[in-house]
């Protein structure tokens, strides 16, 4: 079948016959393409229409022409409305063909990458990715190919990767990836679209680097040299070798650090760090291998930790210890001033004096006591003797088991203040206890005991039971009511009886379950998550609220805390302390803001204690703030005092 058209080519002044054929060919009769043109064509109602030509070569000579005004048309209004999104979209939009070149990328490259579109276009994938994310993305790629040629659907993949600039510098983004399919529905190509996460990312880093380190030193922290020691425990039992822990206490540290002032103890802290690094640099012992994997690590406070890998005898550890003892003893100036401390260092050994981390710090920290008691500035091995310089802490753990029968717990009560409206919103009952032979003694040194004794478990009860109690006895006053909230340790999170005892200190008092809150720690979320969340998740259907306290100082990723059913995030005292002065505090502090605001949870910062931190979180909008700039913990009587003035209106 053949079809005639009669018309004329717009640009031409003289009038001719173009013959326009349709017809059906054989393609297999096709030898060669010879032109290709879509040119302007008017037909005898003067009206303008687009048309392609096509010329072969086939056992005769023909020009095959059709009209393609709407298709072109519409092809060029699709482009244009697409390059008017993509111009205005910070993301980059690109395709790839299904042999991974570039066919598209959008206008927004130019400020990721540096580079105009069609430079990037000019690129192989392989070199738009920095040397750190290359291998990921091509066996992404390849992967996403595989699911294709499989005929499985793929959901769209994310992946963080580091591309290079024009510059040289690097950029961190996600990349979402998903199949572009042609109007068959047949896989033609993959969608790209990439988002600059570097300011993300850094945090993220930095969150993760203060999960694991010492903030103070950069040493690893408690957490990381609990992993790095159950590594050691494992190589070493595979191996059957030896390793040593010594357990390292200052002497005189609270001394300098009670006269010259924090700032002064936190100095002496760094060099000791540095010194205690060096020095396992340094030290070269007979019989052990040059390439060692000997740490240095701060449990907290001027309490450090040194791992000993690969030892064959005693007289290697001794000598890495007195080298230890030497350099703590040199002078250093702080703030000015010459100040000499020493250190008293006890000593554990695996497998001889226990086989797991317990255990081996366990016997290291008695030792460390019994170096104190010989009269500081020595070492001591653990042996049975050394048990005998355990006795504070047999004290505290004897008299904590009768200090709820003697009534000797008591709670205060620190208020939580709305920074918008400068109401108190909640309060936060805290653990007191004075024994009448030991005096007062603080959370730090009694809690650890009740929680490795499992004494916090019927603590936690009576904490529980008396907030909730104090809560409505403040009602009863006339006073507005607020959110009381508890701590809760991962021992009593693991208790079977957990639920029965919150439903009886809220059945008992008869105060609301929306009046309580409990606070769990980000280092427990880490610990058997899916059980935690079963739990946590009955707890919330109970109308209780949940809050992750010490936010900042575990790493936890969004992905992560989206698991779990909390309406609260307190962000740690440790970023708050330095907020004037550190400019990265700041930018955590921001990211946990918008990640609270980004999830709809409420934020808390803890440990307020001036006026600069007061301002900086009311302009960045935090919810609301807790620290001795508004009140200190109180008892009930003060706090109620403190509640009705609040309540008062001026």
């Amino acid at each position: 079948m053949v079809v005639l058209v009669f018309g004329f080519f717009r640009l031409r002044i003289r009038q001719f016959l173009f013959l326009s054929a349709f017809a059906f060919v054989n393609y297999s009769a096709i030898i060669l393409l010879l032109y290709e043109t879509h040119p302007e064509y008017i037909n005898k109602n003067v009206e303008i229409f687009n048309i392609v030509v096509l010329a072969f070569i086939l056992p005769w000579f023909a020009v095959i022409g059709g009209y393609i005004t709407n298709l072109r048309t519409s092809v060029s209004n699709a482009l244009t409305t697409i390059e008017r999104l993509t111009n205005n979209i910070k993301d980059v939009i690109f395709v790839l063909d299904m042999n991974l070149n570039y066919t598209y990328v959008s206008p927004s490259v130019k400020t990721l990458r540096g580079y105009e579109p069609e430079e990037v276009m000019k690129q192989t994938l392989y070199d738009s990715f920095a040397v750190s994310s290359r291998d990921t993305a091509i066996r992404a790629l390849y992967g996403i190919m595989a699911l294709e040629k499989s005929g499985k659907d793929l959901i769209d993949r994310t992946l963080q990767l580091e591309v290079e600039r024009k510059d040289g510098t690097t950029v961190w983004t996600e990349t979402k990836f998903s199949f572009v399919g042609d109007k068959n529905k047949k896989t033609v190509g993959i969608l790209g679209v990439s988002r600059d996460i570097t300011e993300r990312k850094h945090a993220e880093e930095r969150i993760q680097y203060l999960a694991t380190h010492d903030v103070l030193t950069g040493l690893p922290n408690r957490m990381m040299f609990s992993q790095l020691l159950n590594q050691a425990i494992e190589s070493s039992r595979r191996h059957e070798r030896q390793f040593a822990i010594l357990f390292i206490d200052l002497d005189r540290f609270k001394i300098i650090n009670d006269t010259m002032g924090h700032d002064a103890g936190d100095e002496l802290l760094t060099e000791m760090a540095k010194r205690f690094r060096q020095s396992l640099r340094a030290v070269d012992v007979v019989g052990r291998p040059q390439e060692r994997n000997d740490v240095v690590g701060r449990l907290g406070g001027d309490e450090f930790i040194i791992l000993i890998e690969e030892i064959t005898d005693l007289s290697q550890v001794k000598v890495v210890a007195q080298r230890v003892l030497s350099t703590a003893m040199k002078p250093m100036i702080i703030l000015g001033e010459e100040c000499r401390v020493t250190a008293s260092i006890g000593i554990s050994i695996y497998p001889r004096d226990g086989e797991d981390e317990l255990t081996l710090l366990k016997k290291a920290d008695m030792a460390m006591y019994f170096a104190k008691e010989e009269g500081k500035n020595n070492v001591q091995f653990y042996s049975q003797n050394t048990q005998s310089q355990a006795f504070e802490r047999l004290s505290i753990e004897t008299n904590l088991r009768k200090a709820l029968e003697r009534n000797e717990l008591y709670l205060e009560y620190q208020a939580k203040m709305d920074l918008k409206t400068g109401a108190i919103t909640g309060v936060e009952a805290l653990l007191r206890w004075k024994n009448s032979i030991l005096g007062s003694v603080t959370p730090t040194q009694f809690i650890p005991v009740a929680e490795e004794t499992g004494l916090i478990v019927p603590i936690g009860r009576w904490v529980m039971k008396t907030a909730c109690a104090q809560n409505v006895a403040w009602q009863s006053q006339g006073l507005p009511p607020v959110r009381v909230a508890v701590n809760l340790s991962l021992r009593q999170l693991m208790d079977d009886k957990l639920l029965e005892d919150i439903k009886a200190a809220l059945d008992d008092s008869g105060m609301p379950s929306n009046l309580l809150e409990l606070e769990i720690t980000e280092s427990m979320v880490m610990y058997k998550p899916d059980h935690l969340i079963e739990v946590l998740t009955k707890i919330k259907n109970m109308g209780v609220r949940l809050a992750l306290d010490d936010f900042g100082t575990g790493y936890s990723s969004l992905a992560q805390i989206k698991q779990f059913p909390i309406d609260t995030l307190k962000v740690d005292r440790s970023f708050i302390r330095n907020l004037s002065q550190n400019s990265e505090d700041k930018a955590i502090i921001e990211a946990i803001i918008a990640m609270g605001k980004t999830l709809s949870l409420n934020v808390v910062a803890e440990g307020v204690e001036t006026m600069s931190q007061d301002e900086f979180l009311r302009e960045h909008v935090c919810d609301e703030m807790q620290g001795f700039y508004f009140s200190k913990p109180v008892a009930p009587e003060q706090f109620a005092d403190l509640l009705r003035k609040n309540n008062t209106p001026s």
